[in-house]
């Protein structure tokens, strides 16, 4: 992991990988199919992939290697350095997508009636959310880039990893959208499944990309609630025109979101330096800027 160690000297990545898919998925089905209308349903189904990786510490990793496994998911590390971009661009395109909304007609802005107090009601609980999402998503990160990232990292490219990995991260929500009734919920469930997985394949590029640059789950943690809290803000602050509207443009579940995320995915993993080789950055550097673009389209 540049610039840092590799985070994992596991001798059965495969195995490790089988086993945390199958301990994630069976108890993200179980939850969804024993609490499918409880909205608690959504802040459990978060702490999963971290469960995952407990179970599995005591269960796959000798007394040994276990401060080895929990060292390697880099809670000792805080990627300052990323903090600006983790933050910056998930509320660009996030809320890029809720302009679009409002551009095309599928929201518009509900009334706002701003005071003193309501302004620093906003600000208070905004710092509280910010806090409490960083606890619960923390509990996904582990086990997603902490966890899986390297360790597919071990079996292939790390374009292909960081693809990987944000499809499987999709794929661990569908039993909350096919099957709970809490997550997601809006829209036709044939449309809002496939577009949330390849929203979050999409986003988990970016989210290894930081991984990648810092070796933090602090910092992937922190653009991983920018873009809920994102989200939420929008949410909160447009209206939909129909009963799904906004659910289809913006969002998790929105064209304009999908659009933007596939864009940042695009970028990054044909032009991002920590996924290129030193003779990469080399050839490309010296290049003029028609040769750039056509190396860079090479992964």
């Amino acid at each position: 992991m540049n610039p840092h160690e590799n985070p994992t000297q596991s001798r059965a990545p495969l195995r490790e990988l089988v086993a945390f898919s199958v301990i994630a998925g069976g108890l993200a089905t179980a939850l969804a199919v024993g609490l499918p209308d409880a909205n608690i349903n959504v802040l459990l189904s978060a702490l999963i992939p971290a469960l995952s990786v407990v179970i599995l510490t005591f269960t796959m990793f000798r007394p040994g290697t276990r401060r080895q496994l929990w060292r390697g998911i880099g809670l000792n590390r805080a990627g300052v350095h990323t903090w600006g971009s983790a933050l910056v661009i998930p509320l660009v395109l996030c809320g890029g997508a809720f302009g679009t909304a409002l551009l095309v007609g599928a929201g518009h802005l509900r009334p706002l009636h701003i005071t003193g107090f309501t302004a620093s009601n906003f600000v208070i609980n905004t710092l509280v959310n910010f806090a409490l999402m960083m606890v619960i998503l923390m509990g996904e990160e582990i086990g997603w880039r902490g966890f899986m990232l390297p360790r597919i990292q071990l079996l292939t490219s790390k374009r292909r990893a960081a693809v990987i990995t944000g499809f499987v991260h999709g794929c661990f929500h569908l039993p909350l959208i096919l099957i709970a009734t809490t997550y997601d919920a809006e829209g036709s469930r044939w449309l809002v499944a496939p577009i949330t997985v390849l929203v979050i394949t999409a986003a988990g590029v970016f989210y290894a990309w930081i991984w990648d640059r810092s070796g933090s789950p602090w910092a992937v943690t922190l653009g991983h609630t920018a873009a809920n809290l994102t989200f939420d803000f929008g949410f909160t602050a447009v209206a939909s025109s129909t009963a799904a509207s906004l659910a289809y443009v913006a969002g998790e579940t929105g064209f304009a979101t999908l659009g933007a995320c596939v864009v940042l995915a695009a970028v990054l993993l044909t032009r991002a330096t920590v996924w290129q080789s030193p003779r990469d950055v080399t050839v490309v550097a010296s290049q003029p800027l028609v040769e750039k673009v056509l190396v860079s389209v090479k992964l």
